[in-house]
């Protein structure tokens, strides 16, 4: 029995290109199959059928620019099919047949997706999502017709043959999300808790497992960002509202590291700084004590809520705008001052090696800047930018420098 060479070959090496043909000797063919330039980074195929003839109706080339084919999914890598593209890609091109001018496709990663003049072009990125949009729904369909013939024998011959139950096929739930069959919106509570419960324990596509980490982060920080700004926005000055702020800021203690601009972390909560009697009483507690994460230097962090005064009073200490600091802020400036003179003086006794205390800083928390007008607010700055040794910042203020840090990752995610 004759033995037919079917085999692609390198007809003509020329100067600037490889040329290509495919035999086929027993459907008695030789056609051009593809080109391969040498001197730029572009390969050429010209898809041809079972009959040696152009496969598809109106499209006879397509050149990959700036990537090599063995890098796209959904075409063919060997000559053997012929060339073009594979059963995953090939319905949008059957579409592109309805369109006679377009005789050649382009694809790129560096190029834009567009129909220009006879030539349709895809950005690599474009067609890899097509890809992924078309290929559950093959697979799907295959599925199916498999099941419903094995059903179909079942039932003629139930003896032998057994009934084969509906499963989910994979691929099927993005495909519906992708269709816009489903929306987070639409999502109850008990769906988003049943996703989470199949996530693989491993997720091998390292692209996918950043894509995770990254929301499940970008949806930490928006409840962190609207947690803190109900906290700034509380109407009224409750008992509990102190200790909400002490408990916002344990949970989110990386908020200091921004306003002290240096790598600090939470040492101790309600700690104590000294100042007990010989009777054991009357100790002082400040409500954070922050350590330097290089030098071990300590900060002192002490929080009053966003209702408190800062300026207690309407009326001018000396017209038309002196005003006097309110209680509240002078009480809080002199606590944190005396919990800073209790701790230099029995650094040695408290703090057992684990922090360092060279002139430590102290930080007070207080009050809101929209409470103040202007003439109280120039009183406020004057006071503030002049103290050496305490820095006051507001529950507003705060809440916009950790809105810088959160919205900025907002801003990324949304654009990415």
């Amino acid at each position: 029995m004759a033995k037919f060479k079917k085999e692609e070959y390198l007809k003509k090496d020329l100067k600037t290109k490889d040329v290509f043909y495919f035999l086929n000797e027993q459907d008695r063919y030789n056609v051009l199959s593809r080109e391969v330039y040498k001197e730029r980074s572009l390969e050429v195929h010209y898809p041809f059928d079972r009959n040696g003839r152009q496969k598809y109706k109106y499209i006879s080339s397509i050149e990959f620019h700036d990537i090599s084919p063995r890098n796209i999914n959904g075409v063919y890598k060997v000559a053997s099919f012929g060339w073009g593209f594979t059963k995953n890609i090939s319905p949008i091109i059957y579409r592109l047949e309805k369109i006679p001018r377009i005789s050649k496709v382009v694809i790129s990663p560096k190029l834009r997706s567009k129909i220009e003049g006879n030539k349709i072009i895809f950005n690599t990125a474009d067609l890899e999502e097509i890809f992924h949009w078309i290929k559950p729904l093959k697979e799907g369909h295959s599925q199916e017709l498999k099941k419903t013939a094995n059903n179909a024998l079942s039932k003629i011959f139930p003896q032998k043959i057994k009934q084969e139950a509906r499963g989910y096929i994979r691929g099927s739930l993005s495909l519906f999300i992708k269709n816009g069959g489903l929306s987070k919106d639409g999502l109850s509570e008990e769906d988003i808790a049943s996703l989470v419960q199949i996530i693989p324990d491993h997720i091998t596509e390292k692209n996918l497992l950043y894509k995770t980490e990254e929301k499940i982060n970008f949806i930490k920080l928006n409840a962190i960002k609207n947690k803190f700004q109900k906290l700034v926005n509380q109407k009224t000055d409750t008992k509990g509202l102190e200790e909400r702020c002490q408990k916002f800021f344990i949970e989110n203690s990386w908020i200091f590291s921004n306003v002290l601009s240096i790598p600090v972390g939470l040492l101790a909560g309600k700690a104590y700084v000294g100042g007990k009697t010989f009777e054991n009483k009357s100790g002082k507690e400040a409500d954070f004590l922050y350590r330097n994460k290089l030098t071990q230097n300590v900060f002192i962090i002490e929080i009053k809520t966003p209702k408190k005064k800062i300026i207690d009073t309407a009326t001018p200490y000396r017209k038309p705008d002196i005003f006097s600091l309110g209680k509240e802020l002078s009480g809080g400036l002199v606590q944190v001052l005396d919990q800073k003179d209790n701790l230099q003086k029995e650094f040695y006794k408290i703090s057992s090696g684990k922090f360092q205390s060279f002139n430590p800083k102290a930080l007070l928390v207080i009050g809101r800047l929209s409470d103040l007008n202007e003439k109280q607010l120039k009183s406020f700055e004057l006071f503030r930018s002049n103290l050496r040794d305490v820095e006051i910042i507001t529950y507003d203020e705060l809440f916009e420098r950790t809105n810088l840090i959160l919205g900025q990752f907002i801003i990324e995610k949304v654009t990415t």
